[in-house]
């Protein structure tokens, strides 16, 4: 019998502007789907902005294969929930119309330093994607979803 995988943990950097809520549904989300966040909060570095809401550094492909392996079919309802999710004012409510787009989430891959920008309203085609994303072969990149041509670049 072979021993259970190690647990996969994350560090969470979330910046002095996202709303104690929206870190609740990201950690809480997290550990739901079996990841340990370690959370803190960054401020701007060298009075340069941050250019996102919530970084997210784990081991990505691991953490990917697990959420497939948990939720099965739901896999990708489920990451569009708990991602798309952190990125609102107010959960489970779409952003006011008024109000300029959030700054999105960086799921950033600790052994290939690939970096995933994850916009709060990605449509599940985008997680699906996700989810078979190899990552080794996006070694230092930032991919992002472009909705014309349906694919991460």
């Amino acid at each position: 019998m072979s021993a259970p995988p190690p647990p996969l943990a994350a560090r969470v950097y979330f910046t002095a502007e996202t709303a104690e809520e929206q870190r609740a549904a990201l950690t809480d989300g997290l550990a739901g789907l079996g990841v340990t966040p370690y959370s803190a909060t960054l401020d701007a570095l060298r009075s340069e902005a941050l250019t996102w809401l919530v970084l997210v550094v784990l081991p990505l492909s691991g953490f990917l294969q697990n959420v497939g392996q948990i939720l099965a079919q739901d896999a990708c309802t489920a990451l569009k929930r708990v991602l798309g999710g952190a990125l609102r004012h107010s959960p489970g409510e779409p952003p006011l119309p008024a109000a300029p787009p959030a700054p999105p989430l960086l799921l950033e891959d600790e052994r290939s330093g690939a970096r995933i920008v994850i916009d709060a309203d990605l449509p599940v085609a985008a997680y699906q994607q996700l989810l078979e994303l190899d990552l080794g072969s996006c070694e230092g990149r930032t991919l992002s979803y472009d909705r014309t041509r349906g694919r991460w670049h």
